[in-house]
């Protein structure tokens, strides 16, 4: 009985994973290049981390990351850039998730 139960949290678990993956994917459709950082803030969520700021020519630019957790062995980053508030360039990275053994040299 208690495996059936563990199992079952388990199962839950990975869907719930996979639907907070799904969520920050399709919430992306929405978003546009000239939205202000509120815009997209406010479809996104507040769930995200600046990675970059700096000043140019041009303008302020602030760069800031969604984390999309995949239940497979990679995460996806969506960085998105605001020049003086508003969005002019985004894009996804991926970061590949090794957990194998390496030997150590000493």
């Amino acid at each position: 009985m208690k495996t059936k139960r563990w199992i079952c949290v388990l199962l839950t678990a990975f869907i719930l994973t996979g639907c907070a993956a799904y969520k920050i994917e399709s919430k992306m459709q929405q978003i546009e290049l000239g939205m202000s950082k509120k815009k997209v803030v406010s479809i996104l969520g507040k769930n995200y981390n600046i990675v970059g700021a700096r000043i140019t020519p041009e303008g302020a630019i602030e760069s800031i990351s969604y984390l999309s957790t995949n239940l497979g062995n990679e995460d996806s980053y969506y960085i998105l850039s605001f020049k003086d508030g508003k969005l002019v360039e985004w894009f996804k990275e991926q970061k590949f998730n090794n957990n194998h053994n390496h030997p150590h040299n000493h």
